[in-house]
């Protein structure tokens, strides 16, 4: 007997562990309810799951909300509703991205990572508070011990006022040198980058990307992060093109932690020459970039083939972390980037694909549904993180 995508979903797990890192998967609320509604269910079952990984929501390093583009003018309102979760004295680093569906008919969805605590990160735990002036108070950025954890940044200066309206790449550049500037803050900087995402306005075409991600490429040095590249429907707050959101690895003086590489031969490649790497292993922390079904050119294979294109790069994602000896039940949380106008088959397409890969368990994970992918032709990118 078949089973359906919301049978599959249900068989992920609540959270993934890698180290003393907690992954909570992706939570919706009622999508009956309003949206701020959403969110205190959202918030309320993050709260379940990490009580039942024996955390509290101080242990929250990075929040993720994604939310329905119709409530975009309302971001603030429900920065300020997911803030009150919080104690007074400590928050986590958030991104918020508005997408063009929510999973389920819902409004909101969120996911977090949570380090265990009494553990050596989460003893070590610093934090820099927000820099912009009369927003909601979340952290600009949390370093435990090796690991530093920047949330969304944007072209913006001091007091928060769009900076280079209009101009994706230069809006980027300035994002760049914010995301340094965070870092800095934290004790390391971009050298330290392991985890880079960049959620653009765009229309999905090779061209289209190609504007900023020379931008984002140019900020680092090889080997560089690992990358995940989106495009969103419209425009964020406050005529803002792009936001990007970095987690880093650091030696205890700031350095780069040493990273081993994975990129087998015949896996894609980008269309043009960037810094990023396909699969990273540091500190024991198995991370891969947003992976596609494309070739060593950068152009789409199985086009228009949603399962052809999801059996690909899951397939890509096995050989990457069989370069450190591990195979899929190492990994901890796994995000599924897709195209689609809402159609529940796609998912349904997708989830049949992926399931043989997770004969026995699956990773936490988060399911994001966009209007396109980044790069021409293509439908779905997939990254993940683990552990040898």
């Amino acid at each position: 007997m078949s089973v359906s995508a919301a049978e599959l979903v249900e068989m992920r797990r609540p959270y993934g562990k890698a180290q003393d890192l907690i992954f909570v998967s992706a939570q919706t609320g009622d999508p009956s309810d309003g949206a701020k509604a959403q969110l205190a269910e959202v918030m309320e079952k993050i709260g379940a799951v990490l009580k039942d990984a024996r955390c509290t929501p101080s242990d929250v390093v990075k929040l993720g909300i994604f939310y329905h583009q119709s409530l975009t003018a309302g971001e603030a309102d429900l920065l300020l509703e997911a803030r009150r979760w919080f104690p007074d004295d400590y928050a986590p680093v958030v991104t918020m991205i508005p997408l063009h569906h929510v999973p389920n008919g819902c409004l909101v969805q969120g996911e977090a990572i949570a380090i265990t605590p009494g553990t050596s990160r989460a003893t070590r735990k610093t934090v820099e508070g927000p820099t912009i002036k009369g927003k909601p108070g979340f952290s600009q950025s949390v370093r435990c011990g090796d690991l530093v954890f920047v949330g969304a940044q944007m072209s913006v200066d001091d007091d928060g006022e769009t900076l280079h309206e209009g101009d994706i790449v230069a809006q980027a550049k300035t994002t760049i040198a914010n995301l340094e500037a965070a870092l800095k803050a934290a004790g390391t900087d971009l050298s330290a980058g392991a985890k880079l995402n960049t959620y653009y306005v765009g229309t999905g075409t090779t061209e289209d990307w190609r504007q900023a991600a020379q931008v984002r490429s140019d900020g680092f040095q090889k080997p560089g992060p690992g990358a995940t590249g989106l495009p969103i429907p419209g425009s964020f707050p406050d005529d803002i093109l792009v936001r990007q959101e970095i987690i880093a690895i650091a030696e205890e003086d700031g350095s780069p932690a040493p990273r081993v590489t994975s990129w087998p031969d015949g896996v894609w490649d980008w269309p043009i020459p960037v810094s990023f790497e396909q699969g990273l292993l540091i500190n024991g922390l198995i991370i891969t970039g947003g992976q596609i079904a494309a070739d060593t050119k950068g152009i789409a294979v199985y086009p228009d083939d949603l399962a052809a294109q999801t059996r690909d790069v899951m397939e890509t994602i096995v050989k990457i972390i069989a370069g450190y000896g591990v195979d899929t039940s190492a990994l901890s949380k796994m995000t599924i980037f897709y195209a689609t106008d809402g159609d529940p088959a796609d998912l349904d397409t997708i989830m049949q694909e992926v399931a043989p890969f997770f004969p026995k368990s699956w990773p936490a994970l988060t399911i994001v549904p966009l209007g396109r992918i980044g790069l021409t032709g293509i439908d779905i990118e997939i990254e993940a993180v683990g552990q040898v």
